[in-house]
């Protein structure tokens, strides 16, 4: 007997608002339960089963809910670490069907497709969501994939549950608890062939119909099968328990591994021989057809054998996704059957109809492919695409092709590898997108992350292309990754070319001596790319030590470039050099090294080169004062030329076109320096650089006898936070820009409040071209106050000036100051010609000084 219950539960909306409403659930009899007993699994060392607790679900009565309650409700029969919280209003769900039980092999627990099964009642609400919260304590594994029209997920739950409901609104509205004696089944309808998303959360696993935000579901981790010694393993971080089950849909026995973090699933199909392996969004599901097959638990994760021993997988293929055992064909079979396998596709293409040609052809390319000749596979494409160049629009078509194009050392060529690809089909790309940029010369983190995350499918390729494929792999993430991502490097194969890998990988994780002992042995090794690629590394080492000084890592470096050129590795040498010369300081040489790294058959990456290119410029432009020599002006002007069309847009390009115009500037070429300069201030972002080379073009125009010009110039690059010096030598353009459109009142105007010495200078200057000989001399006390001291030898410039105010001072009359100069430069001597001018203007006050002792001076 049954008996109908009324819970209220609670609903979170999208906006977090929560809102009460009715659900009716269903709680079955623990005699129930104990009905569907399983079958205890045989103990082992894999796996410890906790006992079977008694049932937990009394029967509860609750009273007419009232439509205004609103706290929080832990739902009725759920254990505390199960506390569901439904993100909708649910909608009356199916009945779910019950089946009957199957005994498994010892090592998995067996339960039957019924039991306790939960709903809730109809409701009714405007907002939805796309996402269900299932509270899984974590120490519990699950299994998700999809059987005919349902969606489930198996919960290794190895006590009595009585679960409530646990649903949401549209396609979760079909949502069911089966709760079975020692797992819980969660079931949703699925009305097309939308794909569901799992993602683990520190409360629980949360299934929605979108991918889950803030995360990139593209790089989930996947299972990727591999043959051990015990049989056919399915690696797992934290596997849980296997299972037995009857599929709900077709009632064929199902093996069901879980795991207890999100270790991903199975991307692809496998057919085997009496099992199939099917799709699943999280573990493993196996479908055993023949008897014999079994499945049970290991510390590393679901192991499969059959009649509980190791066999071989027969049809030997590469199943990790569809894009390895599809649209590839790879069969990690031995070498000879994969050469029979070639012949055999030869002859089948050649016999083929007209009809059946192209597919023919499409086999032969693919084991061409398998056995490493990626050159003959993309010619027989290239060659059947001429002839049905329809064909061409199949995925499988167009990606085999790329992936032949790629390995045939021809990257752009496979530059489709990088998409559009269906959603679908992203996942399993990534592995060879990763492949496109380590060999497309834009190797990085990136590269790297999509190389280790799915390093292990490259291990179980046909040994030909294996061996193609990982060492490059490999190094990629030694020479990239992150901490992480290094892990996968720790079981390599035997060989140079995996030292290479394990040499990096000890440089990355600090083990710098190591490293450095490795790189130092394969110096001598006889594969020259290994021995040139160690050579570069104890070079760097050392030069990064100190045991090497700059120029004398850049001379080696001079003298590996024929070893890099053969092992095509000569960009790369030239960048080195290039950084060497850098430390050194002589950037001339560096550029030219940069120049060359760019300019060969196998150009240097961008995502490198760049970066240099624009330091050494920067260097160039910054090492050329404006009185530089003509020659070196216009040597670094020419440099600056040559290479500011390979510079991408930006700031620092801005930065060294401002030096280039100012260059042009110092070569007598104004108009052109004007262009340059107008081009370049658009592109600057900080004030103080806009305003730096907005003051530089304001004096090529009023060089251009364009006053009005430079004062527009000098408008539109203001900016109040620019530093006190930086305004002053604006306004001193301002007042040049003032005088040469004839308005020197204008002019003393800007300057008047200003106590820079160039202003004061120039101040002085209006004056005495109007015969202002007191504000002139005012202006000069000022500058000879800044620029004269008290004491030390006097330098022309400043006996310059002392002779000026003298002279000034004598035609304001202003014995004052005649005194204040004289005593300012008191018995210090001075050129002789200067000497005897400074003493004859200022005799008379040496005079008056003796007559009447104490003399004011005169107020400026």
């Amino acid at each position: 007997m049954r008996r109908c219950i009324t819970l209220p539960v609670l609903v979170f909306l999208s906006c977090s608002t929560a809102i009460p409403v009715m659900a009716a659930g269903r709680h079955g009899h623990a005699q129930q339960n104990r009905a569907h007993k399983a079958v205890p699994p045989r103990p082992g060392p894999t796996q410890v089963l906790p006992p079977t607790p008694p049932p937990t679900g009394a029967d509860t009565q609750a009273g007419p809910a009232d439509d205004d309650i609103s706290a929080d409700v832990l739902l009725k029969g759920l254990p505390p670490s199960w506390q569901a919280k439904v993100l909708d209003t649910p909608l009356p769900p199916p009945q779910s069907d019950s089946r009957t039980a199957r005994a498994g092999k010892p090592g998995t627990i067996t339960a039957r497709a019924g039991g306790n099964t939960t709903s809730g009642s109809a409701g009714q609400m405007a907002s939805s969501v796309s996402r269900v919260l299932l509270p899984v304590p974590p120490d519990m594994g699950i299994a998700a994939f999809r059987s005919g029209n349902t969606f489930i997920i198996v919960v290794d739950n190895a006590q009595q549950m009585d679960t409530s409901a646990l649903r949401g609104d549209g396609i979760f509205s079909a949502l069911t608890v089966d709760t079975l004696p020692e797992a819980t089944l969660i079931k949703v309808r699925l009305p097309d062939t939308r794909k569901l998303y799992l993602s683990q959360q520190a409360e629980g696993w949360v299934l929605g119909d979108k991918p889950p935000p803030d995360a990139d579901y593209a790089d989930r981790r996947m299972i990727i099968p591999r043959q051990v010694d015990g049989g056919i393993l399915y690696p797992m971080r934290r596997p849980g328990r296997v299972l037995s089950i009857d599929d709900p849909a077709s009632g064929t026995r199902l093996l069901v591994g879980t795991s207890t973090t999100d270790d991903g699933g199975i991307l692809s199909l496998r057919k085997g021989d009496g099992y199939d392996v099917w799709p699943t969004t999280e573990g493993v599901v196996v479908a055993a057809h023949a008897p014999d097959i079994g499945m049970h638990a290991t510390s590393d994760g679901a192991l499969l054998t059959r009649d509980g021993k190791a066999f071989a997988d027969s049809g030997a293929a590469v199943y990790a996704s569809d894009v390895d055992l599809k649209w590839l064909g790879l069969r990690n079979l031995p070498v000879p059957e994969l050469e029979t396998r070639w012949r055999k596709a030869l002859v089948s293409a050649a016999d083929a109809t007209p009809v059946e040609e192209f597919d023919r052809r499409l086999d032969a390319a693919r084991a061409a492919f398998a056995i490493g000749s990626f050159v003959e596979a993309r010619g027989i494409l290239t060659v059947a695409l001429q002839d049905d160049p329809g064909e061409a629009a199949r995925p499988e078509v167009r990606f085999l092709l790329a992936a032949s194009e790629l390995l045939s050392g021809n990257t752009e060529g496979a530059s489709m590898l990088e998409g559009p690809w269906a959603e679908n089909e992203q996942r399993a790309l990534q592995l060879w997108r990763g492949l496109y940029l380590a060999l497309g010369n834009r190797q990085g983190p990136e590269a790297a992350h999509m190389l280790a995350r799915d390093f292990a499918r490259i291990e179980n390729y046909p040994q030909p292309v294996r061996d193609t494929l990982l060492p490059i792999a490999a190094e990629e993430i030694g020479r990239y990754g992150s901490r992480e991502d290094l892990a996968v490097l720790d079981k390599l194969p035997s060989g140079s070319l995996y030292q290479v890998a394990t040499a990096f990988r000890d440089l990355r994780l600090g083990k710098r001596d190591q490293a450095y002992a490795t790189f130092r042995k394969l110096t001598m090794d006889k594969d020259p790319v290994v021995a040139e690629k160690a050579l570069e590394q104890t070079i760097s080492i050392d030069l990064a030590d100190g045991r090497m000084k700059p120029e004398a890592a850049a001379e080696a470096f001079a003298g590996l470039i024929p070893d890099a050129r053969l092992a095509g590795r000569e960009a790369v040498v030239r960048l080195l050099q290039a950084d060497a010369h850098m430390r050194a300081g002589r950037w001339s040489d560096a550029l030219a090294a940069i120049d060359k790294a760019q300019a060969g058959d196998k150009p240097a990456p961008e995502s490198v080169a760049t970066p240099m290119l624009f330091q050494t410029l920067e260097q160039i432009a910054r090492s050329t004062p404006d009185n530089s020599d003509k020659e070196v002006l216009l040597h670094n002007a020419a440099v600056l030329r040559a290479h500011l069309p390979d510079l991408p847009p930006g700031a620092r390009k801005a930065e060294i076109m401002t030096a280039y115009g100012r260059m042009l500037r110092g070569l007598g070429l104004p108009d052109e320096a004007a262009q340059v300069l107008s081009d370049t201030i658009p592109m600057l972002e900080s004030p103080l650089s806009r305003a730096t080379a907005g003051e530089e073009l304001a004096g090529i125009q009023l060089e251009r006898h364009q006053p009005q010009d430079a004062l527009d110039v000098l408008n539109r690059t203001d900016d109040a936070s620019l530093p006190d010096d930086v305004k002053a030598s604006r306004r001193l353009v301002s007042a040049n820009a003032a005088l040469a459109m004839g308005d020197s009142s204008k002019a003393i105007s800007i300057l008047s409040t200003d106590a820079d010495p160039s202003s004061l200078d120039m101040l002085a200057h209006i004056h005495e071209s109007k015969a202002e000989w007191p504000a002139a001399v005012a202006a000069l006390r000022k500058l000879a106050q800044l620029s004269i001291p008290e004491t030390g030898e006097l330098t022309p410039t400043q006996q310059a000036l002392a002779l000026r105010m003298a002279s000034d001072a004598s035609q304001a009359s202003d014995r004052g100051a005649l005194h204040w100069i004289s005593h300012r430069i008191g018995t210090r001597p001075m050129d002789p010609d200067n000497d005897r001018l400074f003493k004859l203007l200022t005799r008379r006050v040496g005079d008056a000084a003796s007559a009447s002792a104490g003399l004011p001076a005169t107020p400026l």
